[in-house]
């Protein structure tokens, strides 16, 4: 029997129960690996009162389907500010926001942690705001900017404070053996990441689709074709927000389904699931993958790249690089923040023969 075809289904936008709140684009590091484009020349900043209307209004779509939302807080790095970390936190206590889990997590890459006394002071003070779990980021990536000892120091602490089960390591296989790289050589750092690419494959988005995806065997567009999205971009459940108001699908920082700021969050779910046939961005890669979204760019003077492409996340982040620097594009995909710049090009990784994960 045929399968059935992607759409023959009628896909549906399911209601959010997971939320990122990306408070900043800021961060002392800039990772291989970063979903969006953040670093030290990235900027951001969500206030007070934004992150508690984002908060209500996404505690107000799950609740219309019966559900809880369970709130992240992140970004970027969200200790960079950390008073406005806790403030966000404190007032989100305050209102009622954080009971029963509303609070899930904070991830950071604990460059701050320098000192015992001053971690877990931070640390019982999110607890005691409702956070129920910290997620440290370490792998080889991090490595690069952050003290392996800060992240020890961390994981040790919020052990201590918010109980095994509170803590979780982005890549615990790597905290059992930690690799600095803040010195190492370009070759040694290469090594380093095709190591681990072969444990951890790395979803190709922003800053990740540069510089990670020549470690890969390259492919024509036309081999993601029954790829289809979806599940990561109806069905997932989880959104981002970042500090300009774009909300994003949970895992695809960069297409924007609308603003928080112009609109409020159960609005612009219901509009959304409605409509999403009519957003340029989402219609396509659900309905044909990140091939199908190559097929309209193609339209408009897009070419395709040399080397081909490493997944269907790569393509479809070339595609709309492409969109962003062409132009037009700015209520579906953006913003500058999570899209490269000429000054991001890293030439001493993108230029070379790398080796390739198979």
């Amino acid at each position: 029997m045929k399968p059935a075809s992607p759409l023959s289904v009628a896909p549906a936008l399911v209601p959010w129960e997971f939320a990122g709140l990306m408070l900043t684009y800021w961060c002392n590091a800039k990772c291989a690996f970063c979903y969006v484009y953040s670093g030290p020349d990235r900027g951001g900043r969500m206030s007070v009162n934004d992150a508690l209307a984002y908060w209500r209004g996404l505690r107000d779509v799950a609740a219309s389907a019966g559900k809880s939302m369970r709130i992240h807080l992140s970004g970027g790095e969200p200790f960079g500010d950390w008073p406005h970390l806790l403030a966000i936190a404190r007032a989100a206590h305050a209102e009622g926001l954080t009971r029963d889990g509303g609070f899930e997590k904070v991830e950071t890459n604990a460059y701050w942690a320098r000192d015992d006394d001053e971690t877990r002071d931070r640390l019982a003070a999110l607890r005691d705001c409702g956070m129920t779990m910290l997620v440290v980021s370490a792998d080889v990536y991090h490595q690069e900017y952050v003290p392996f000892d800060r992240v020890e120091r961390c994981v040790r602490i919020a052990r201590a404070v918010l109980g095994d089960q509170g803590v979780r390591v982005r890549w615990w296989d790597f905290v059992a053996r930690p690799v600095d790289l803040r010195h190492a050589s370009p070759d040694e750092k290469r090594a380093a990441f095709a190591d681990a690419l072969q444990r951890h494959r790395e979803r190709l988005t922003g800053r990740a689709a540069d510089e990670l995806c020549d470690f890969y065997p390259g492919q024509p567009p036309e081999a993601f074709a029954d790829d289809v999205c979806t599940r990561a971009v109806l069905g997932g459940r989880h959104v981002h927000i970042d500090p300009y108001g774009n909300v994003f699908p949970g895992v695809c920082s960069g297409i924007i389904l609308g603003n928080a700021k112009e609109e409020p969050l159960p609005q612009m779910w219901r509009r959304l699931s409605a409509e999403w046939r009519n957003h340029p961005i989402v219609e396509p890669v659900v309905r044909g993958s990140s091939t199908a979204l190559y097929d309209a760019a193609a339209r408009l003077g897009y070419e395709t790249r040399p080397r081909g492409y490493a997944n269907k996340c790569h393509l479809c982040t070339h595609v709309r690089q492409y969109l962003f620097e062409r132009g037009g594009w700015e209520r579906f995909v953006g913003p500058a923040d999570c899209y490269a710049r000429p000054t991001d090009r890293s030439v001493h990784r993108r230029d070379v023969a790398l080796p390739v994960v198979q």
